[in-house]
């Protein structure tokens, strides 16, 4: 055929193909979220800043009236901003921490899910072929049997033969 496309027809569907399967579902639902970047930055933000301004709090209470400020409280007043950011800071690095351990705790129950479920599923998948190959064997040995029985029943009625019980002995003699 001069000016025709034959590569066409199988770049479209057939209109009487069955539909392809869609992939499977697993009922583990989907992976859980992680903890939420944007809602960590900000509970380390409020930690951090409740740090701050511990230095001036503590130099505004060593405050007596009539006493000029000196080093010995400023000194006091930089012991105490450090050691509150360094709580806070510690604070951060728990938050941190448990972030990442709720993260990791819910991809190991997720993935601890999934394999229980693809063991179950493989067992009743094994359970069906053991059904199966039961059924079969028992379909061959039912016809196994009926044919013997039928066997048995030519047999016999092909050997009819003189009964000598010694109860039927004894009537004849």
């Amino acid at each position: 055929m001069i000016g025709s496309d034959s590569g066409l027809r199988y770049k479209q569907p057939s209109a009487i193909a069955p539909p392809a399967p869609k992939p499977a579902q697993q009922s583990a639902g989907y992976r859980p979220l992680a903890v939420n970047d944007k809602a960590l930055g900000t509970l380390e933000n409020n930690q951090m800043a409740a740090g701050i301004g511990a230095g001036r709090a503590a130099l505004t209470s060593m405050d007596r009236a009539g006493v000029s400020r000196g080093k010995g409280q400023q000194y006091a007043a930089d012991l105490a901003e450090a050691s509150s950011q360094s709580d806070a800071q510690a604070a951060v690095n728990k938050s941190r921490q448990d972030a990442g351990m709720a993260d990791s705790e819910a991809n190991r129950a997720y993935s601890n899910t999934l394999a229980s479920e693809r063991t179950g599923n493989s067992g009743l998948l094994e359970g069906l072929r053991n059904s199966a190959a039961m059924e079969q064997l028992s379909k061959r040995g039912m016809s196994q049997n009926t044919y013997e029985a039928i066997r048995r029943g030519q047999f016999g009625l092909d050997q009819i033969g003189l009964d000598y019980s010694p109860l039927l002995q004894s009537l004849f003699s």
